[in-house]
């Protein structure tokens, strides 16, 4: 890992409150339809191979051999064939789109991209007014859509966002933080790759007296050896809304980014509007970061939602929630 420039000068170290949200209420985690493969002869196979060659293209995806394309069009035939069903159906205040995850099954899809381990979660209730809009996006207080890969971390990035977001707040500097530190070094109950929870991402925070910049330590997206590196940003605390409230997480947001467990079954193919609450359920599997929340042009209230998959996903990264 790059180590730290010692002869640049260091980023002021400050003592932040951060606050946390680990679970959003069960009425705005969505989960997902069974999805089954199709069958022989149901799909027309030479239009959908032509669709198939031409998202390869596009991704700049090639298979290791016959065997291996043949499966990956079995799962793009059944993802198209879901897109496909999802956006034609209507009604919906949000539509899907084939992206660059389109060739992975619903459940390689999940254990590649997500990996928020959840833990009990109570907080305390605050009873206070705060404001109708929010978007930490137009006052300068969150990094650019950054990508976690082939890697399990989202517990990481949704942590660091948050972090990130208090410190510009407090200091008025926006400093990209680092996510390799994170996945090599926090591993009192995170595990790389395999899923990790951001309370234990906050604790390590204060325990090592801080973080360090993105530049000085270089995400990869493969768990490797902890290096030390000079801290750049540390927080004194930090805090749990209390689950099923969503008042209190409002309340949060409107103070700073928030770190958040949702339900991702039903994001993969997201692509823009409000993500409803079709079929709700609470099984928490990955971590973002909410930066604000709004009324769309229909009336619909959201979340608004920084991601981890890049820009290319979503409304340029972000979804709005329900």
């Amino acid at each position: 890992m790059a180590p730290y420039v010692a002869n640049k000068k260091p980023l002021v170290t400050v003592a932040l409150i951060l606050l946390a949200v680990l679970t959003i209420a069960n009425c705005i985690c969505c989960t997902i339809a069974a999805r089954d493969l199709p069958g022989s002869g149901s799909v027309a196979e030479a239009p959908m191979m032509v669709r198939f060659e031409k998202w390869m293209t596009e991704h700049g995806r090639t298979y290791k051999d016959a065997v291996e394309k043949a499966r990956r069009f079995e799962a793009f035939t059944a993802n198209a064939v879901f897109v496909d069903s999802s956006n034609a159906a209507g009604g919906k205040k949000y539509h899907l789109a084939i992206n660059g995850f389109a060739d992975m099954t619903h459940d390689e899809f999940l254990a590649r991209y997500t990996g928020y381990k959840a833990t009990p979660s109570y907080g305390h209730e605050d009873d206070a007014r705060f404001p109708a809009e929010v978007d930490w996006r137009q006052k300068g207080a969150v990094i650019g859509v950054n990508n976690q890969e082939d890697c399990g971390c989202c517990w990481a990035f949704s942590a660091v966002a948050a972090i990130e977001g208090i410190h510009q707040i407090k200091t008025g500097d926006l400093v990209s933080l680092s996510k390799q530190q994170l996945l090599d070094c926090s591993t009192n109950g995170n595990y790389g790759c395999n899923g990790g929870n951001m309370d234990n991402v906050f604790e390590y925070t204060i325990s090592n007296c801080g973080i360090t910049t993105e530049d000085a330590y270089p995400y990869t997206a493969i768990e490797d050896m902890c290096q030390w590196v000079q801290p750049a940003v540390t927080i004194s605390g930090y805090q749990d809304v209390p689950r099923y409230n969503e008042d209190a997480l409002a309340l949060a947001v409107a103070n700073q980014p928030v770190s958040v467990g949702v339900d991702a079954n039903n994001f993969q193919f997201y692509d823009g509007g409000v993500m409803t609450v079709d079929s709700c359920r609470t099984d928490l599997n990955h971590a973002v970061t909410t930066v604000g929340y709004g009324t769309a042009e229909d009336g619909s209230l959201y979340w608004l939602i920084k991601n981890s998959w890049g820009e290319t996903w979503g409304e340029g990264g972000y979804l709005r929630l329900e």
